[in-house]
């Protein structure tokens, strides 16, 4: 997984203004785990921010458990 591409592909994303304690391991072949802070702008709407990263990441990069605690 290219974790630059990953993390500029979320910090693209109009609403998001920074990722940080960014962190990707695998706990077995094939089985993949991310991790994160997602700052978003003031005004965005978290819920839908964060369903718009988790469905980002699950299907560009097939991860199989995201967590994200979004910020602002």
């Amino acid at each position: 997984i290219d974790a630059t591409r990953l993390e500029k592909g979320v910090c693209d994303m109009e609403e998001v203004v920074a990722v940080h304690e960014f962190h990707i391991w695998a706990i077995t072949l094939g089985k993949i785990l991310l991790a994160c802070h997602v700052k978003i702008k003031p005004e965005a709407d978290a819920d839908m921010v964060l369903d718009k990263v988790i469905d980002y990441i699950k299907r560009e990069y097939n991860i199989s458990h995201v967590t994200i605690q979004i910020e602002r």
